[in-house]
């Protein structure tokens, strides 16, 4: 997600016209990734594989899906 957010950023001062079109490479990555194809599936094996452990449970609940975050 970053290199393709990284890519879009960098070409964004030499887009002209309907060039800025590309920018919906980057949001439709973070879309597949978050929405269809990476998060879910692997969030989906991970509940079939640990889903009835409280510890795993307890860890699903405090811990971040993608960016990470201080504790609290």
């Amino acid at each position: 997600i970053v290199l393709w957010v990284g890519i879009a950023l960098i070409a964004l001062p030499v887009l002209r016209g309907w060039q800025y079109v590309t920018l919906i490479s980057p949001l439709f990555v973070i879309f597949l990734l978050t929405r269809v194809s990476g998060i879910p599936i692997l969030e989906a094996r991970a509940d079939e594989k640990w889903g009835d452990r409280p510890d795993y449970q307890q860890y699903k609940a405090t811990t971040p899906v993608l960016i990470p975050k201080p504790p609290r």
